[in-house]
Parts: C-alpha cells; sequence; structure tokens
C-alpha cells in the first residue's frame, strides 16, 4: 500500500509504518505455526490471503494469551484422545543438517510458545495498534 493513497485508513497507515520499522528475521516454527492454525481456526479465520486490512481486524478480536494457550492446549488434547492428529509427525530439518528427523505432534505446548507464535506472526503487535486507534 502506497501512504498516499487516500482511500487508505488510518490502521492499514500504523500497519505499513510498523511494516517498514520491523525486520522479520525468523518464520514461525513447526510449533509455533500449529498454535496459529488453531488460534486462526478458533476465531473462524483463514491465515492466508488477506489483506493488511483483515488481518488488524482478526488480531484485534484474538482473545487473551491465557485463553489462547488454553485452547491451543484443549485441542492438542482433542486430537490425542480422537486419534485426529493433523499430520503424524513435525520435521524440524533446517540448513546444515545432515539427518532428517521427525517428533510427535505434540500434546501440549508451552505458554510461551503460544505467545512467541503470536510475535513471531506480527500479530500482537497488529493487536496493540488496532485496539489504540479504536
Amino acid at each position: 500500500m502506497i501512504k498516499n493513497e487516500p482511500h487508505a485508513t488510518e490502521c492499514e497507515l500504523h500497519i505499513e509504518v510498523w511494516a517498514d520499522r520491523i525486520v522479520m528475521h525468523q518464520f514461525p516454527t513447526s510449533y509455533e505455526n500449529i498454535a496459529l492454525n488453531l488460534i486462526f481456526e478458533w476465531l473462524g479465520e483463514s491465515r492466508y490471503n488477506r489483506s493488511s486490512e483483515e488481518y488488524g481486524t482478526i488480531a484485534a478480536r484474538i482473545p487473551s494469551l491465557d485463553a489462547c494457550h488454553a485452547y491451543v492446549n484443549q485441542r492438542l488434547q482433542e486430537f490425542k484422545l480422537n486419534g485426529t492428529r493433523p499430520f503424524d509427525g513435525i520435521c524440524r530439518f533446517k540448513a546444515g543438517d545432515k539427518i532428517v528427523r521427525f517428533e510427535e505432534f505434540p500434546e501440549s505446548m508451552s505458554r510461551e510458545t503460544v505467545r512467541t507464535a503470536l510475535v513471531v506472526s506480527g500479530m500482537s503487535t497488529l493487536k496493540r495498534i488496532r485496539r489504540s486507534t479504536h
């Protein structure tokens, strides 16, 4: 989006300024992606192909960290009990690794993993920006 666009909303301008200042140096890990997918599922939203305004609106709807953590762990326990895990294992292969290893699908996640997922994805920052402008 170009800052001079007359139809740009205040939230879009703040998001653009935020994007100009933040350099994303990492992508969500496999565990963080699971947490994000579950949180977006909880909100009835898709994670992909959204405008910055839509991401801002979704971010403002994200409940507290404690609520997100509880929901993520509840869903992980449901997967375990039902035997309906989305996939069998997680590969943490990265550049330089010589051996491919798989881990079991998680049965729980720490509060810190859920928090980091929201931070790395930019959703916690968007949430603050969105709430401060409305």
